[in-house]
């Protein structure tokens, strides 16, 4: 139990930093909210307009819904899916419950699936696993979904929208 709670709190943390960075936080914005009363987060010297910035991370972790340290960055090096959050990119090694990027490139194993909203290069290995553009190398699940595939599909369900497919193995150049 006080594992769980020093677990808990480290990734408040964590995400608390992550998110407001020197020069950026919440302020009364009267030409964005229109109104003097309204309490947004606004850009101080870069960043979007969410009020923090994205990073390149070694090492990212998605806890249900959330991403730390937030949705904007890509992990280069090792993620962990203890849920379904989103990053911008995932470069490395993918582990976990559901991995859901923009882009994908290395090696997944998530036994839920794999969502790819742009690209994915490598192998993606889950129940299902959906790329969004295109998928260069291997993909392994019960149902594998591509627009563009260069390379290899085995599963139960196999699409590929420019090509011909097949149940089972699925081959596209």
């Amino acid at each position: 139990m006080k594992i769980g709670i020093a677990f808990a709190m480290a990734c408040a943390v964590f995400a608390a930093t992550a998110q407001f960075q020197p020069g950026q936080g919440i302020a009364n914005d009267h030409a964005r909210g229109g109104n003097a009363r309204d309490v947004v987060f606004v850009e101080r010297g870069g960043g979007n307009p969410y009020g923090y910035r994205s990073y390149d991370t070694a090492i990212g972790l998605t806890v249900l819904p959330w991403s730390l340290p937030n949705e904007e960055s890509s992990v280069t090096g090792l993620r962990l899916n203890l849920g379904w959050g989103y990053y911008a990119g995932t470069y490395g090694l993918d582990l976990g419950a559901f991995s859901n990027s923009g882009e994908f490139r290395g090696v997944g194993a998530n036994w839920i699936g794999h969502l790819a909203d742009k690209d994915a290069k490598g192998l993606q290995v889950g129940l299902v696993n959906v790329t969004g553009h295109r998928a260069v190398g291997l993909q392994i699940g019960l149902v594998n979904y591509v627009e563009r595939l260069e390379g290899v599909q085995i599963g139960l369900l196999n699409f590929a929208t420019s090509q011909w497919t097949f149940p089972f193995i699925n081959i596209g150049w």
